[in-house]
């Protein structure tokens, strides 16, 4: 009888200890993309399930899909001082008075994992918004068939030419891109490639991507029937690991297998001149910000504080960034991860000559 006391003592104590824990933890208000059908929903929640669990905090979580609906019920959450945290793209209409902007969110916690990024720069110029998902372009590699093939994934754009001769002369498409329905993906890979970052998109980039794209072409990279291919026949024979390499979006990782998750990497265009390129080639997607109410009340700022950091790390990346599994996501991961701004399409920064420009490069391939 002593001993159900004792026991009955400590459940209450206990049960009291842990009452009094969560009393004392903050609630947070979200406000995210990562709902729905969004793939990195579970990924989300099971992030914030176990952020709770070690701070004993509490996640009031309003994700859901991007629409206007979602978008005017998170303004009005801003305006009454209710939300404290937000997931959206660029251009969504809110300001500095109710985001707190990056660069006082670095001064206040210089390693909470926020990055500014001048492609994330309102119409005022100001960066309100840390990058936490992109639209990028690069190089999908499958690492089975360069194995098969006695090969390395290349990191060099010398690796990267013999790579591609070799498997051409043994009869496998190099690189699953066709050359008879031109992707613009593939010229804004090329022309961040073929010169300097800070030139992207101008006449030296758009030099160096011909550069890029001749020398390839010259040892069969695009395959011995690349003028005849489509671009469905391409993706088709990339998937199912009949092909080495395919450059494309982020989109084309949705579409590989489970079951190839672990024989494709994803890897930046090797650059001409070997140096590192820091950005990625793309286009922002979904950036995060503290409110400027959270900032302003102590308890819930710290709270945070620690979520966004939480959120901005190496090991969210791999479950925020793309639906992707094994190798695959991990490389997407250190793809965007270790990227310090995002290009842009060339497309978007010159419209009105894209194409004239892209016909020349093509009739000059044509013409080899």
């Amino acid at each position: 009888m002593r001993k159900l006391i004792v026991c009955m003592i400590t459940l209450c104590l206990l049960l009291s200890t842990s009452c009094g824990a969560m009393a004392a933890g903050v609630t947070l208000r979200t406000f995210t993309p990562f709902a729905d059908i969004d793939y990195a929903a579970q990924s989300y929640m099971d992030m914030i399930t176990a952020w709770e669990e070690e701070t004993g905090n509490v996640v009031e979580d309003y994700s859901g899909l991007m629409d206007e609906a979602w978008l005017e019920n998170l303004k009005d959450m801003i305006a009454s001082g209710e939300a404290d945290i937000v997931a959206v793209p660029l251009g969504s209409g809110l300001t500095s008075s109710e985001l707190v902007s990056v660069d006082e969110l670095l001064a206040a916690a210089p390693d909470c994992g926020a990055k500014r990024f001048s492609s994330m720069a309102e119409a005022d110029g100001s960066v309100l918004l840390a990058p936490l998902r992109l639209n990028w372009e690069a190089l999908y590699v499958n690492i089975d068939v360069l194995a098969a093939n006695g090969l390395n994934v290349p990191t060099t754009f010398d690796q990267l030419i013999s790579t591609c001769a070799a498997l051409a002369q043994a009869g496998v498409v190099p690189i699953a891109n066709a050359l008879c329905e031109w992707s613009e993906i593939v010229l804004d890979c090329a022309a961040l490639a073929g010169a300097p970052e800070d030139q992207y998109g101008q006449q030296a980039s758009l030099d160096g991507a011909k550069d890029v794209l001749t020398a390839l072409t010259q040892v069969g990279a695009f395959g011995a029937d690349a003028w005849n291919a489509t671009e469905a026949d391409y993706e088709a024979m990339f998937l199912s690991g009949g092909a080495a390499m395919r450059i494309d979006s982020d989109g084309l990782a949705e579409a590989i297998s489970a079951e190839r998750s672990d024989n494709v990497v994803v890897i930046a265009l090797p650059a001409k001149d070997g140096q590192a390129r820091g950005h990625v080639v793309g286009t922002p997607g979904v950036g995060l910000a503290i409110t400027r109410a959270c900032w302003q009340d102590a308890e819930r700022r710290e709270a945070a504080l620690s979520l966004v950091s939480r959120m901005l790390s190496a090991d969210a990346a791999s479950q925020l960034a793309t639906g992707a599994q094994g190798l695959l996501s991990k490389s997407i991961a250190a793809l965007t991860f270790s990227a310090t701004d995002c290009t842009g399409l060339l497309y978007d920064i010159n419209a009105d000559s894209f194409d004239s420009w892209s016909e020349a490069v093509i009739s000059s391939l044509m013409s080899m």
